[in-house]
């Protein structure tokens, strides 16, 4: 595998920069996708619990996922709009470059 001068990771790779604040547009944007979300899940599981009481036994399984759908959504919400934003760590790419080259030699 030739190795390629000048490689530089992906613009989407964190450099341990600290992560900006939420923008009033991001938080309204959040704040919305959570009213519409979490509501709306409730009553797709609450719709699939009449379903199961009907005697569709695959709708047992929706009864439960989706509220749990809304569970992911609300810890989500909570989660980036404390700026707690998950950051990819970026590669040390020389080191990777030697355990490749090590690799090729053997």
């Amino acid at each position: 595998m030739p190795k390629e001068e000048g490689f530089e990771a992906p613009d989407w790779v964190s450099d341990d920069s600290a992560t900006p604040p939420l923008t009033t547009q991001q938080k309204r944007i959040l704040n919305i996708s959570l009213f519409v979300a979490v509501p709306l899940c409730l009553w797709a599981g609450w719709f699939e619990f009449g379903r199961a009481q009907e005697g569709n036994w695959r709708a047992w399984v929706y009864t439960f996922e989706w509220p749990l759908f809304a569970g992911v959504s609300y810890y989500l919400w909570r989660r980036l709009s404390k700026g707690d934003i998950p950051r990819i760590p970026r590669p040390d790419l020389k080191a990777l470059a030697d355990e490749v080259d090590g690799k090729e030699k053997e």
